[in-house]
Parts: C-alpha cells; structure tokens; sequence
C-alpha cells in the first residue's frame, strides 16, 4: 500500500523507479471508472449514454478526487521529491494521481468489492459535488498555484462581511497576498465568495 504514495520524482530520487505509484494509478483509474459507471447506470435508468458519460467524466475529473484525497488527508502521506515537495502537496493532479493509485493498490489487496465498500458512501456526494467543484476549485486552485510558483505563499481569504436576512444573506471576501494583490467578491455563501474573489485576482494577473 505505501508505493501508492510513492511519486515518481521521489522513486527517481531514491533509484527506485519501479516502484513509484504510476502502475497502481493506471489500475486504479479503471477500477475508479467502472464503479462510477456502475452508480450512475443504477441511479439513471433513463440516462442516455452520452449524458452519463459526460457525468462520470466529470465526477473522475481532477478536482473531485483531489478533494476526496484531502478529505483522507493523503497528501501528509505523499513521498515527493525535492523539486516536488513545496508545491506538491497542494496540487490537485498529484492528489488525484495519488487517490487513484491508493484504490488500485485496495484492489490488488483486497478485491473489487472492498473497492465498492470504500467508495460508495461518496458517490452521490461526488456526484452531486462537481456543480461546485467546477467553478470553486479552478479559480482558488489556479491562484494559489500561481502564488506559490511565483512568490513561495499562497493567499489569504477573509470574510469581511455579511448583509441580509438569515436564510438569504450576501457574504463578501477578500483574498489578499503579500505581494501586494487584493480582490473582494460577494456570493451567497463563503465558498462562492471566496470564488468569485480568486477569479477577479486570476483576471487580474492575466490567468487563463
């Protein structure tokens, strides 16, 4: 299980290349695919072929399973080169890599239906989740990349205010960096906030 975690740069490293995670990632996103097939073909039996195929596209996207590798808090187990190891932990392909070798290597372990057991109790949420995870994680994701490739630090998001009822409120947030940056955007909840801040900061900087 641990060569899971085992990143190419670290296993080139280490002159251990064979044994870095890019076998049981292979493995693991076709094991990955067929169990999200599977849910959806169970959970839309009106869905046409072309639909459910862009839906799993989209729940096996990096920034889904890069979010459930943090959830697991993978990324404190990741073996990461020198050249990997500032930005490495917080970039969302490497989790992503990470989560599918992780079930390759289950698999191998323990069988398909230990695979099933450990992913089923995510599989709506994911599937739910992409609506989010789409907007949210390419902006905040794409400016802390950025900060950190440029400047060695990511930014900062504060909640600077709240306006409205209870049950319909308007939150603004202001993402800053000590480089001298800050953008404030308004949403309906503080991650929409926060997103609508890191995209005007990823506008600003010429991001595409």
């Amino acid at each position: 299980m641990n060569q899971a975690f085992c990143h190419r740069s670290f296993a080139n490293e280490s002159g251990f290349e064979e044994q870095d995670n890019e076998r049981l990632e292979f493995l693991g996103d076709s094991v990955l695919g067929l169990l999200v097939v599977e849910y959806l073909y169970k959970t839309h039996p009106k869905g046409k072929e072309g639909k459910l195929a862009n839906r799993k596209s989209k729940i096996v996207s990096a920034p889904i399973l890069a979010k459930l590798a943090q959830d697991y808090q993978f990324e404190g187990y990741l073996l990461l080169g020198k050249g990997e190891r500032f930005a490495g932990k917080t970039n969302r392909n490497i989790q992503a890599d990470c989560f599918e070798a992780f079930l390759g290597a289950l698999y191998l372990d323990s069988g398909l239906e230990a695979c099933r057991n450990f992913l089923s109790p995510h599989l709506r949420e994911l599937s739910e989740l992409h609506y989010e995870l789409e907007s949210v994680m390419d902006y905040k994701t794409k400016l802390q990349e950025y900060c950190q490739k440029h400047w060695k630090s990511v930014p900062n998001y504060l909640l600077v205010n709240e306006d409205g009822s209870e049950h319909d409120k308007i939150f603004t947030v202001t993402v800053t960096h000590s480089s001298g940056f800050a953008f404030s955007g308004a949403g309906k909840n503080k991650k929409q906030a926060e997103q609508a801040a890191a995209k005007l900061a990823v506008q600003a900087l010429g991001l595409k």
